[in-house]
């Protein structure tokens, strides 16, 4: 049987969620660039735990879901991510469209992300919440 787990945001998304002002509680947190499970004030390593009070490079570690909706239900944007396995001379992969819920459009363009076209939905999720934090919001 597959195991399917969440999918969380990098650290790098991490950092710049934190500096656009997301507050959602998350399970996971960042300290410093590695992955723990927030547990009332603790935080449970893989092996032992430790305890950190007010840690300063501490940051949420959302999933790719939950920072989505934060950009929908913050700042009106939708992320819809598309299969695609002929347009464009071809190509196949997963692109991203956004759209503010006002219907204004706005497609990922290659001249503002690293690719238009991603192997996995999960990549094309982490680039579109980028784009958003970095060039929308």
């Amino acid at each position: 049987m597959a195991q399917i787990t969440e999918d969380y945001c990098s650290f790098e998304i991490a950092k710049l969620l934190k500096e656009k002002r997301f507050d959602v509680e998350c399970d996971y947190l960042y300290i410093d660039w590695k992955l723990v499970r927030a547990q009332g004030g603790a935080c449970n390593w893989n092996k032992g735990e430790a305890l950190f009070t007010d840690y300063k490079n501490e940051c949420s570690a959302p999933t790719f879901q939950t920072a989505m909706k934060w950009l929908r239900k913050v700042h009106h944007y939708f992320i819809q991510i598309m299969l695609d396995t002929w347009a464009f001379g071809g190509h196949s992969g997963y692109y991203v469209i956004i759209q503010k819920t006002n219907s204004e459009f706005e497609i990922m363009l290659a001249d503002k992300v690293d690719k238009v076209f991603y192997d996995e939905p999960e990549q094309a999720c982490e680039a579109a919440i980028k784009y958003c934090l970095e060039n929308l919001i």
